[in-house]
Order: C-alpha cells, then structure tokens, then sequence
C-alpha cells in the first residue's frame, strides 16, 4: 500500500528539504537496497535516511567521506585522513546516513550505528512538487471601500 509522507528537519538537504511530501512504498521481502532513500523507525521516531550499507558491507569514514566497500559513495577518489572510522554491517541490519552529513545524527554518530532491516517500513519512490506546505500564511488583501461600492452598480 501506497502512502504519503511529509518530510522534517534538514538532514536530507538538499535532497529533501523540510515540508517536502514525498510517496512511499513498504519495503519488500528482500529488505532495503543500498541506496534507498529509506523511513525508518528509531526508538520513537520514524527519520528518513539514505541506506549505504546492507549486511556484510564495510563502511568506512575518512576525512568526511564514505567509503562502502571501498568505493567512495560520492565518486570521488580517496584521500587520506587523520583519522578513519570501520563499520562492518552485521546481517539484518543496515548502516543509514542523512544527505546533509553536517546536520544529520544518523549510524555514523549513534551508539549503535546499524539499524535492524525490520524497522525500515517504507521506501522513497519520490518527492511530489506542489504539496509543499508553506511556511508562510497568505492573506488576502481587501479593496478599498470605494472600490467595492464601484463593483457594486
């Protein structure tokens, strides 16, 4: 079953911003692919996150960048840091990042970095343009009296 779901925060920018609506689909039997733009349940919360790592992957942090298996996920080429974070995705779980790595807790700052593939209920299939709820109220400007009497006759 399809639903609609209203994107919050910034985490995702500039892929999602805050406010977007965007269609969902429930995950299949197989589970999240990597890459999936993914609705997740986190304690309490439902987030949404981008799916880099899947069971078996090795996820590693350098200067800033990801590496999944040894292939940056931004297509650049690798250069070496001070320091290097190692991740290895146990089964059934799946490593989850925001967009916006400056702005976003997700698996490369929690405690417990992997998320069960179970707690992914749905898939981003797309963000849907002109469901934005705007930030701001429009009021409708009223004509002048005058004007009014003059619309009248």
């Amino acid at each position: 079953m399809w639903r609609l779901a209203r994107v919050t925060g910034v985490s995702m920018l500039p892929t999602y911003r805050p406010q977007d609506t965007v269609l969902l689909r429930p995950v299949g039997p197989a589970g999240p692919c990597r890459g999936d733009v993914a609705v997740l349940r986190r304690g309490a919360m439902r987030l949404v996150k981008r799916v880099v790592g899947l069971g078996g992957d090795r996820v590693e942090m350098e200067a800033g960048r990801l590496f999944v298996n040894g292939v940056p996920v931004d297509g650049r080429t690798r250069v070496p840091g001070p320091a290097t974070w190692v991740w290895d995705v146990p089964a059934d779980r799946c490593f989850v990042v925001g967009d916006n790595a400056a702005a976003s807790e997700d698996s490369r700052t929690w405690d417990e970095p992997f998320v069960p593939t179970q707690d992914v209920d749905a898939v981003v299939l797309a963000r849907l343009p002109g469901l934005r709820r705007r930030t701001t109220r429009v009021t409708r400007r009223r004509r002048p009296a005058a004007a009014r009497r003059a619309g009248r006759s």
